[in-house]
């Protein structure tokens, strides 16, 4: 695949996604059998209790707990029939892409892909921010009558596969929230987005249409 290939601009407004792929994604993953979940780039709120050994440990458990609810989410679609891709276990990804050297950066996608025996690996870069803490904000509003954000959740998908090191597809959503929002309820919203967007549910639009004219486009 060649770096300059264009990419075709969705962009879901409605639910605060906006999605982006090649032009023949549908023929790509139309071939693929078996994903990967790799271990999303984390980054949360520091607190000013935590020390570096703690907080490394407690992102490297968030980490983990947002693997697992992608492969979760990613399972609950192919068992409704509304994703067509399996995606391989957590443990097992993990015990081949982290000794590896994942998450430093020193392997490429497209070695992983190889090295996990599979069609694509998914990456992602997750952010759960606080920009000001529930007192701040409470406060804010008796004083102004305005509301402040105090949860704020992005997430950042990409899907590379076997031909090469860019992406043949990326979504990016975000989710804010104010007094009250629960960062877990929303974590999973954007979670669901992004299994529900992914080229593999082709019951959805874009994906339906291109697969129809996929179909079409074979038979001739």
């Amino acid at each position: 695949m060649k770096c300059l290939i264009p990419f075709l601009f969705i962009f879901l407004i409605s639910s605060c996604v906006s999605v982006d792929y090649i032009p023949n994604i549908i023929k790509i993953t139309q071939k693929h059998h078996a994903i990967a979940v790799l271990p999303p780039r984390t980054t949360i709120e520091r607190k000013i209790w935590m020390s570096d050994d703690r907080f490394n440990e407690l992102t490297l458990q968030k980490q983990r707990q947002l693997q697992e609810q992608i492969i979760r989410s990613f399972t609950r679609r192919m068992n409704e029939g509304k994703c067509f891709v399996e995606v391989i276990d957590l443990d097992y990804t993990n015990d081949i892409v982290l000794p590896a050297g994942y998450n430093e950066g020193v392997i490429s996608p497209k070695e992983l892909c190889k090295l996990l025996r599979v069609d694509a690996v998914l990456e992602s870069n997750v952010q759960i921010l606080e920009p000001v803490s529930e007192a701040t904000a409470i406060f804010f509003q008796q004083a102004t009558g305005s509301t402040l954000i105090t949860n704020s959740i992005s997430l950042r998908a990409s899907l590379l596969d076997t031909l090469g090191n860019v992406p043949i597809w990326n979504l990016t959503t975000m989710n804010t929230g104010g007094i009250g929002s629960i960062k877990q309820l929303m974590l999973a919203k954007v979670i669901r987005r992004t299994t529900r967007n992914t080229p593999y549910n082709i019951k959805k639009n874009p994906y339906r249409k291109l697969y129809k004219s996929y179909l079409e486009n074979r038979e001739n």
